[in-house]
């Protein structure tokens, strides 16, 4: 060990050597430094550079490091990554270094100001792809062919009829298609057909699937007051339909960057992901930004079918209603209030449709048939 000049412990820093006398050029030691100079001590070897000679600077990889030159050997360095020791106070005493020091701390700077660019443009594409996301998402079901969403709706209707008891009465779909007709031709224009089953379930429920498969529940028909309640709840599923939610799910789940490669290269590549969604569809949740979509979007069908909205609002309001009841009661009901569970009604979302509303200038006639006897013959119906 070298002999230190005076009785103050000198702090000690890790550093590598670089000597021509080494075996493999380099060594690992303790770096040090006292008023006579650097000192690099190790297993292998000692050297100092008297701080007359010192010369200093920052270089190596990304100019990570502090390097120790004598300016008689420029084939021999000591070289540090421990940047505190530019504030050592031997070195900060001595003001023949102070612009070698400036400098090299320059260096060491520009390096951690070029990473901080870089973490924070990287941070800032993640972030950006995040807040994008939801576009892309749209962008990239825009444009998967209505076939890919049929044939993944046929899969899960296929799936779902094993376990429902489908009521075959082609009177009551005639009556039903009589009414709705305006309401499914606003979908149809869009490339959808609708196909209209009804369920035996007590459930106050109607969903559609992808492609335009539509169930109804007899829980909806009996629970219901009017058709324009029923129109209400179906223009609302509809609107999942047109506005691709149950795609724009199954894509949502596959990773945004994934996400991103989709967009800027082939949609295609995405056709072995909705080749295997079947009955996973089953499982998909609607968020909430869908299901605001969907009311305002069913909205717009129901004006354009000439059908009062009003219906889905005082539908909304009941099912809200009763759910409270049920809550406040601690009662177990046979019905369950499944569109509530499955389409969260918040008061927010009735306030937004009756703001809405508001801005309609028109006026709404009675729709055809008389609901009652509808919903009598339904429910005697197997």
């Amino acid at each position: 060990m070298l002999i230190q000049e005076n009785q103050i412990k000198p702090q000690i820093y890790q550093a590598i050597l670089i000597h021509p006398n080494i075996s493999g050029g380099r060594c690992s030691g303790n770096l040090f430094l006292t008023a006579s100079g650097v000192f690099f001590d190790s297993e292998a070897i000692n050297y100092s550079i008297s701080l007359m000679n010192l010369i200093i600077n920052a270089g190596g990889a990304g100019n990570r490091f502090v390097f120790f030159r004598d300016k008689d050997h420029d084939n021999i360095s000591i070289y540090t990554s421990d940047k505190s020791v530019l504030k050592n106070e031997v070195i900060v005493a001595n003001r023949n270094l102070n612009e070698q020091v400036s400098y090299a701390k320059k260096m060491l700077n520009k390096l951690m100001l070029g990473t901080l660019a870089l973490l924070g443009a990287v941070v800032l594409l993640i972030g950006a792809l995040y807040l994008l996301k939801d576009k892309m998402v749209e962008g990239l079901a825009s444009q998967v062919p209505v076939e890919w969403e049929k044939a993944a709706g046929d899969k899960l209707f296929t799936a779902l009829s094993l376990q429902y008891n489908i009521i075959q009465n082609d009177s009551l779909e005639k009556e039903f298609v009589k009414v709705a007709g305006p309401l499914f031709k606003q979908v149809e224009s869009q490339g959808y057909k609708v196909d209209l089953y009804f369920v035996k379930d007590p459930t106050i429920n109607a969903f559609a699937l992808p492609g335009g498969k539509v169930v109804v529940q007899t829980g909806l028909i009996e629970n219901a007051k009017s058709w324009e309640e029923v129109m209400g709840v179906l223009g609302h599923e509809l609107a999942h339909v047109t506005r691709r939610h149950h795609i724009r799910s199954v894509i949502n789940n596959i990773g945004v960057f994934t996400i991103l490669a989709a967009t800027l290269g082939d949609v295609s590549a995405l056709a072995g992901t909705f080749a295997n969604i079947g009955g996973d569809l089953a499982s998909l949740s609607n968020s909430r930004a869908f299901e605001h979509e969907a009311d305002e979007t069913g909205l717009d069908y129901l004006v354009a079918a000439k059908i009062n909205p009003q219906g889905l609002i005082s539908f909304f309001e009941t099912l809200k209603k009763e759910h409270e009841t049920k809550l406040n009661k601690k009662v177990e009901e046979t019905i369950d209030l499944s569109f509530l569970s499955t389409h969260p009604s918040t008061q927010d979302r009735i306030d937004n449709l009756k703001e809405r509303i508001k801005k309609i200038n028109l006026r709404f006639s009675p729709l055809p048939g008389n609901f009652n006897s509808f919903k009598a013959v339904l429910q005697k119906s197997k």
